[in-house]
């Protein structure tokens, strides 16, 4: 494993550049856990600029989170979502409480992380007007609409899946024996609601604008020069000016 994928769906009710403080967090506090925990100490995740997509609807949202919850199934790892041994949050009842447990190997036991938390499941922004079930009943359906190809797919070809034991078998140390293609562009923005998508790539642009032309004030000596709402690197390595959320 060198990356992972994350539907986001708190980056909204958030301040601006939160989310690169939490992906910060996050990458560095799994990494010392899981090289603690495997005994080595290369790095763990691949060292490419994480691709944030911005998924500006309800619909791009769903069929993103589809998209993640199913990529196992797409690479012939498990049938069913729902059997991944990893990390998901296929089956877990909306807007219910999960206990999570803190990780062995290296936390400490008398540390500030507390034994438990409590993870809350909630439904994606755009449908959290649906009731439990119903939001249930539409994942479930939308996960089934991918999955029902992905195994036609393979039924044609007759290949069979690799089947959670044997993922479970897999030694955290192996790595694979083929090149993986070359990566195409990563988008900023991704949704079929044209609307939706000028809008986001508007307001992307628009950040761009600013802050080029901030940095270009800033290099020329004007240390007073105001950022956009949301610059994370300059305002925590150089203190620059940040201009309030609109």
């Amino acid at each position: 494993m060198d990356h992972f994928r994350l539907v986001d769906t708190a980056v909204a009710r958030r301040p601006p550049g939160a989310e690169t403080a939490f992906y910060r967090w996050f990458f560095e506090s799994t990494a010392k856990c899981l090289n603690a925990l495997y005994g080595r100490t290369e790095n763990l995740w691949a060292t490419e600029v994480p691709s944030d997509v911005k998924l500006p609807d309800g619909e791009s949202q769903l069929a993103k989170l589809v998209y993640t919850l199913t990529n196992p199934v797409a690479a012939g790892l498990v049938e069913r979502s729902r059997t991944w041994p990893g990390v998901h949050s296929c089956g877990l009842d909306p807007r219910q409480p999960f206990p999570v447990e803190r990780p062995v190997g290296f936390f400490r036991a008398e540390g500030p992380v507390p034994p438990s938390a409590t993870l809350e499941v909630k439904s994606l922004p755009a449908w959290a007007h649906l009731s439990r079930e119903d939001y249930r009943a539409l994942l479930d359906r939308t996960i089934a609409e991918r999955e029902a190809p992905l195994a036609a797919d393979r039924a044609s070809a007759r290949r069979t899946v690799l089947g959670p034991r044997r993922v479970l078998a897999q030694s955290p140390f192996d790595t694979p024996a083929t090149h993986a293609p070359r990566r195409q562009i990563s988008p900023r923005v991704a949704s079929t609601n044209k609307w939706a998508r000028i809008e986001a790539l508007q307001r992307l642009k628009a950040f761009l604008e600013h802050y080029r032309r901030a940095w270009a004030a800033f290099r020329s000596g004007v240390r007073d020069a105001v950022f956009p709402p949301g610059t994370y690197a300059m305002r925590l390595q150089a203190g620059v000016c940040c201009a309030a959320p609109s």
